[in-house]
């Protein structure tokens, strides 16, 4: 494991915290980073992703794009899907009858779904050269490598610049040769037998580069250039890419000044953790590089896109967990901006998502999203108990919500928010039977527990449904009074009549009747406690859920559930706990470049092991997130301060930190005395 710069912990000023200074690199990779490219260091644009690894003499930069989709295929929505003819097949226990719903011919030659694609990379050879090890400044952008070189040890400089449309920049010492050249995915023969059977054609190459058609979409470039020491690498779609007309020094200073302003406008933290630290703000970093205002939304993996493999899951917008975590570190972190284009972007599918209402819920207003969609919305089918799954919508509707509170964005709730909310909540009541003066869901799922197996995988009054529509109820009514409008008394009805969860004798259930008979990644059965704060701390059920919880152990876990536990563990009061799930996440779902994987990259804490090659940035951007819930997080819109922060943390502090009311506060812990500095509400 690379060392995290001691100078972490030094890190202090009157407020609490200051930036690191420009080009002192805070985290560190040792060379050779050959095993895959998500052992590379990472730059990104918001669009174009570039992760640097490699060995000997040679340096390999891996180049993705967030926007680059195979677009065929899909699963659209059939009359025969309706909640009622699911909920009637689940009833009957005939699920021969419910899967043949939701199966599908494939053309040959075709994909079943949409997929993000790779693109390619560029390959840096410095001959005679040894790399021995790199540097990335999370504060600043820009980073290096160093190598040995004649007896000498010389380093290039990295940074990733905005500027121009984009551009990864190099710049060698003048007495350092290099050559460059480019490989596009179509040159990885095991890869290229895959895209060929589906209708691909090679990259076309020229001099500097190539430019991929493809067979349905607006065809993507790669192209780099050299002068004066200095390398410049771009991608573009639908032409080749312009050349760079400024210098390393301009993209540096860009990147820099970029970067800056990031952690200035954000929150900072301070924790004696060094592992907890790097969590924090390279997870912060990597999360603000992918999800830049101006960029593309990010999916399961964002831009960085490996060159040689098609991408598990499609790298697609999971909805019943992934993208939440991958954006969550906008609220606390306040950078509010990064949320709009993928906001913008599932608005701009209501047509869609309405007439996938009307099919499944015989309604016209409505909203249904589920829960694995390509870029354009399209339902990437084959897993129905997904594909059903309303907490989706709600979920996507309570992250717009709480955007709003947080940003104070009234227009955006106006214009497109407010609509939408009222659209998955119409489904949601369109779902629910009233019967003996109560309002249930006869059938649905909880989210990726029991896979395909119908008996398993749905049940009545799911509990994470149920904290769902309780959440949507509940800031419906918030929003109709922002916007000085009377609320709809059937939201009302909804808390009154729909259970907030199925309770069991061993504290909240899966589905009524059925507890957590099992260790289970997806903690959607808690979801009332975190994150819609829809079930109190004090009820009874709390405990006896947790106790429930710990007993059935991590031995089903994957690297985004962890630190989902650890903000779980904060919000029950045990620190320990919070901070050791943190501390099992570093040590066993991060590579040793920092890479944050699916599955574990080491033994003994989960049966999911052997994850090198799944990256996912979902487990990377929640672990920044609950680092800062360790110190700051609210139950019922009331902030707590330090909950998470175990007694032997004498100095810990945070600042810049962003609250629901739409005020930021910063805070210090010094041997035991807590010091809590509000700024001002918005507009005062």
């Amino acid at each position: 494991m690379a060392m995290y710069r001691k100078t972490v912990a030094a890190i202090a000023s009157a407020a609490g915290l200051a930036v690191f200074a420009a080009g002192e690199a805070a985290l560190e990779w040792r060379f050779p980073r050959s095993g895959n490219c998500y052992e590379g260091m990472a730059f990104a644009d918001g669009t174009t992703g570039v992760l640097a690894w490699g060995g000997g003499d040679t340096l390999i930069l891996t180049v993705g794009r967030a926007d680059l989709w195979d677009n065929r295929g899909g699963y659209k929505w059939t009359a025969e899907q309706s909640y009622t003819n699911i909920t009637a097949a689940v009833l009957a226990g005939d699920e021969a009858k419910l899967k043949a719903m939701f199966a599908k011919t494939v053309p040959k030659g075709e994909p079943r779904n949409p997929t993000m694609l790779p693109l390619g990379r560029v390959t840096v050879q410095i001959p005679g050269a040894k790399i021995t090890r790199g540097g990335l400044d999370p504060y600043t952008g820009t980073g290096y490598i160093e190598f040995e070189a004649g007896k000498k040890t010389k380093r290039a400089g990295m940074a990733m610049s905005k500027a121009g449309g984009g551009v990864f920049a190099m710049k060698f010492p003048e007495d350092v040769r290099f050559i460059a050249s480019a490989k596009a995915a179509t040159d990885f023969p095991g890869l290229w037998k895959q895209l060929s059977a589906l209708g691909f054609k090679p990259a076309a190459k020229f001099d500097g580069g190539f430019t991929w058609d493809l067979p349905a979409d607006e065809p993507v470039s790669l192209a780099w250039s050299a002068r004066g020491g200095e390398l410049f690498v771009r991608t573009a779609r639908g032409g080749r890419p312009a050349e760079y007309a400024g210098d390393f020094a301009a993209a540096r200073a860009e990147s820099e000044a970029r970067w800056r302003k990031f952690w200035r406008e954000g929150a900072r933290v301070k924790v004696p953790d060094p592992d907890l630290q790097r969590a924090f703000d390279y997870g912060m970093y990597r999360f603000g590089a992918m999800t830049d205002p101006d960029g593309t939304p990010a999916g399961l993996q964002g831009p960085w896109i490996a060159d040689d493999a098609l991408p598990p899951w499609s790298a697609d917008y999971h909805f019943n967990i992934n993208v939440q975590e991958c954006y969550s570190p906008a609220y606390r972190g306040g950078h509010f901006a990064n949320l709009r284009p993928l906001f913008d972007m599932v608005l701009s599918w209501r047509a869609t998502l309405r007439e996938n209402a009307r099919l499944f819920a015989r309604i016209e207003n409505g909203y249904s999203l589920p829960h694995s969609v390509s870029g354009r919305g399209v339902n990437i089918g084959g897993f129905w108990a997904g594909t059903i799954d309303h907490g989706s919508t709600a979920w996507v509707a309570d992250m717009m919500w709480r955007y709003v509170k947080y940003s104070g964005d009234r227009k955006f709730l106006e214009e497109g928010a407010y609509d939408f909310m009222k659209g998955a909540m119409n489904v949601y009541r369109a779902m629910m039977e009233d019967k003996g003066g109560a309002l249930a869901f006869p059938t649905g799922p909880s989210p990726e527990f029991g896979g395909y197996n119908m008996k398993k995988a749905v049940g009545r009054n799911p509990s994470f449904q149920l904290a769902a529509a309780h959440a949507l109820a509940r800031d419906l009514k918030e929003a109709a009074a922002m916007l000085g409008e009377p609320p709809d008394p059937m939201w009302t009805d909804v808390e009154k009549r729909l259970p907030r969860y199925s309770a069991g004798k061993n504290g909240i259930d899966i589905f009524e009747g059925r507890g957590l008979s099992e260790s289970h990644r997806h903690h959607s059965h808690m979801a009332g406690l975190y994150p819609f704060d829809t079930v109190p701390a004090g009820d009874p059920a709390v405990e006896a859920t947790y106790r429930t919880w710990d007993a059935r152990g991590t031995r089903a876990w994957t690297g985004w559930c962890v630190p989902w536990a650890a903000v779980l563990n904060v919000h029950a009061g045990r620190p320990e706990k919070a901070v050791a799930m943190l501390k099992a996440w570093c040590r066993h779902f991060l590579d040793e470049g920092y890479g944050s994987h699916h599955n574990s990259v080491r033994d003994g804490f989960t049966r999911f092991r052997n994850g090198r090659g799944v990256m996912q940035m979902d487990g990377q951007c929640a672990a920044a997130t609950a680092v800062m819930e360790l110190m700051v997080h609210e139950v019922d819109g009331k902030p707590e301060f330090f909950k998470g922060c175990p007694a032997e943390w004498k100095d810990v502090s945070f600042e810049n930190v962003a609250l629901s009311d739409g005020r930021r506060v910063s805070g210090r812990r010094t041997g035991g005395k807590v010091e809590i500095s509000y700024g001002p509400r918005p507009g005062k």
